[in-house]
């Protein structure tokens, strides 16, 4: 079965997940992050930006791909629900591990996962939710001639 990804519901999703990180570094989680982090202010570079966009969009379609395998896991709630369970059991898990074992506090690993599930499953609602508009479709006309 081939697979019907709505290409622009993912370039959508990649936006929103970009912007959505831009909102929890910069004006929720910013001062924190940055403390935790041992910075005084962001260092990223524009290189760093369009990378970080691009790792989203890789994310975007990843979750496109596994949600058109089966139409009927095309909803704002199978999205949402997918995306919370690979966000928590694959990604927050392993990164809880890693902040274990590197003796990273516990508080910066909150925001760094709490940014991916979150985002994850903004990304799962736009692209699970998203239908795509289907051209309109004009009965054929028949035409009758007269004995």
């Amino acid at each position: 079965m081939p697979l019907r990804i709505n290409h622009l519901a993912v370039w959508v999703a990649a936006i929103a997940y970009w912007i959505f990180g831009s909102i929890w570094y910069g004006f929720i989680f910013g001062g924190a992050w940055l403390s935790l982090i041992g910075k005084t202010v962001p260092s990223a570079t524009v290189t760093t930006y369009i990378v970080s966009f691009i790792l989203g969009l890789i994310l975007a379609y990843a979750t496109a791909v596994a949600l058109s395998r089966r139409p009927e896991d095309l909803t704002v709630q199978q999205g949402i629900s997918f995306a919370l369970f690979m966000g928590i059991a694959l990604y927050a898990t392993q990164t809880l591990n890693q902040a274990l074992y590197e003796s990273r506090p516990i508080a910066l690993w909150l925001i760094d996962a709490g940014y991916v599930v979150i985002g994850f499953a903004i990304i799962g609602a736009i692209v699970g939710g998203w239908k795509p508009r289907r051209a309109a479709v004009t009965p054929p006309t028949t035409t009758t001639t007269m004995p």
